[in-house]
């Protein structure tokens, strides 16, 4: 039996032995079309794909984006 090929959905790297996939299936129904689009090489790559930011929280912003 061929292995299936896999590829991050954010960087495009070929994925041969794990990989992490969201389980939340608010974000399943809502960010992706497929299973293979669910797949990512990396926890930074699965954040920069749902464009997770880190902010610094101050008194003048109260945690909004400058």
């Amino acid at each position: 039996m061929e292995n299936k090929k896999m590829n991050c959905s954010n960087c495009g790297a070929v994925i041969e032995d794990t990989y992490y996939k969201c389980l939340d299936n608010c974000l399943q129904v809502n960010f992706f079309d497929t299973e293979e689009e669910n797949c990512f090489c990396s926890e930074e790559c699965f954040c920069k794909y749902m464009e997770l930011e880190q902010l610094e929280v101050n008194e003048e912003n109260d945690g909004e984006e400058i």
